[in-house]
């Protein structure tokens, strides 16, 4: 490509797709929430927060970060300033230089209407050594930032960041515009490779590294965990930036890279299954759970649990004889509603359960939780209690709080032998 042909196409295909997304559902969150006095109220609160946390971090760097000006680095501020003007920034930018601890980072901001770009000391100590045109890619990259108004529109990708990927695929494909930028403008491929290399391995050995070999670290590191990496991240990986730059200002000199797509399909395919069965087996559990009527604890004692109760629970027909004969009510319940039939039904005794039955128990008696023995019967998934219970008279049409049938119930559980008995 000659120079205007390179100029007319740095912006990088996908960010602009992206950003018609980001826009849309942008502009839709914050119409709903306007429709809301609640959405409306989190929503100013937010941005009030927002604000009010943005300027304490800005006015610490004003304050602390050394700012470059005509007395503090002239001749890399007057550069810099140059390279601004030349992207069509009217509004100069801010720039300060702050501590960073080894850090190598910069980043573009907005302070009111101030622009504002602070550039980590990690990087700007490469001016000691002889690597001016890498610092001032690294400044380039942050103007473009600005220039495209990355930073001014970041209230619309608020709403954009919680849905999955879109939010940061937009940011990625906006750092590989601004590479483009900060390249063209800085006028040297080599400086800008070096300072993305710089941003991989740091300052004192990226002069070092092979990076035709780092490049085809995308072929050789691949699958379906670093795909997912760099979909979650705002960012792309480094290699990929370093590809994509070389590519885009001199496409003879890199070889065609592709990343292997095989093991990604594969790992989301195994992702899928394992998501699904951990899924249905917590589904499983819950249900499994919910059988577990607690309303007739056997190894607990209940309020209002008769002698009766507990013998049916464990099946001791004799002593239930006994206890009938002594005037104890068949029908009688606990306080959750639970009737000697229930107990048994519920432990699956189906000798004590038949013997109450035999005895004139009410198969459709209604516990506290709108259960009858029937339907504890389906829970238990017990087709003999079932025939049983249907043979005495159970109610089959009897529809509990949760407007379930016993037949329901059965069909929910996919029993096709207790399904056969109630139809």
């Amino acid at each position: 490509m000659n120079q205007n042909q390179l100029r007319n196409n740095l912006v990088y295909p996908k960010e602009n797709v992206y950003f018609a997304f980001v826009l849309l559902f942008g502009i839709l969150t914050y119409i709903f929430l306007a429709f809301s006095l609640i959405g409306i109220i989190i929503g100013v609160a937010l941005i009030l927060l927002s604000i009010f946390l943005h300027s304490l971090m800005i006015a610490g760097i004003r304050r602390n970060g050394v700012k470059l000006g005509e007395s503090q680095f002239p001749e890399l501020y007057h550069k810099a300033v140059s390279t601004a003007k030349d992207m069509g920034l009217i509004n100069i930018p801010d720039i300060y230089i702050v501590e960073s601890e080894g850090i190598l980072n910069a980043f573009a901001t907005r302070f009111f209407r101030r622009n504002v770009v602070v550039l980590y000391s990690g990087i700007f100590e490469l001016i000691e050594r002889d690597a001016e045109k890498e610092v001032l890619f690294v400044l380039a990259h942050e103007f473009a930032h600005l220039r495209r108004k990355h930073v001014t529109i970041s209230f619309l990708l608020l709403p954009a960041m919680w849905i999955p990927f879109l939010g940061d695929a937009f940011l990625r494909a906006c750092e590989y515009t601004c590479d483009r930028y900060a390249a063209y403008y800085v006028n040297s491929l080599e400086a800008s490779k070096n300072a993305l290399t710089m941003l991989a391995i740091g300052k004192e050995l990226y002069s070092k590294v092979n990076q035709e070999a780092y490049m085809e670290q995308i072929e050789k590191e691949s699958g379906f965990f670093v795909w997912l990496n760099e979909k979650l991240s705002t960012h792309p990986h480094l290699p990929k930036r370093l590809y994509e730059l070389t590519k885009f200002f001199a496409a003879d000199s890199v070889p065609e890279i592709r990343e292997p797509k095989r093991k990604i399909w594969l790992g989301m395919i195994a992702s899928i299954v394992i998501i699904s069965g951990l899924s249905a087996a917590v589904w499983f559990g819950v249900k499994a759970l919910e059988k577990l009527d607690f309303w007739a604890e056997t190894a607990m004692e209940v309020e209002g649990a008769t002698p009766l109760m507990k013998t049916a629970s464990d099946n001791d027909i004799e002593l239930m004889e006994k206890l009938l004969q002594e005037g104890a009510d068949i029908n009688e319940k606990d306080s959750e509603g639970s009737t000697a039939l229930h107990w048994a039904v519920f432990d699956g005794q189906y000798e004590a359960a038949k013997f109450l039955l035999e005895k004139g128990a009410d198969p459709n008696t209604v516990d506290v939780y709108g259960s009858t023995p029937l339907i504890t019967a389906v829970f238990m998934e017990d087709a003999e209690l079932v025939a049983l219970l249907l043979e005495y008279g159970a109610d089959t049409s009897y529809v509990d709080s949760d407007g379930y049938t016993a037949y329901d119930y059965a069909v929910e559980y996919k029993n096709e032998e207790i399904i056969e008995l109630l139809k």
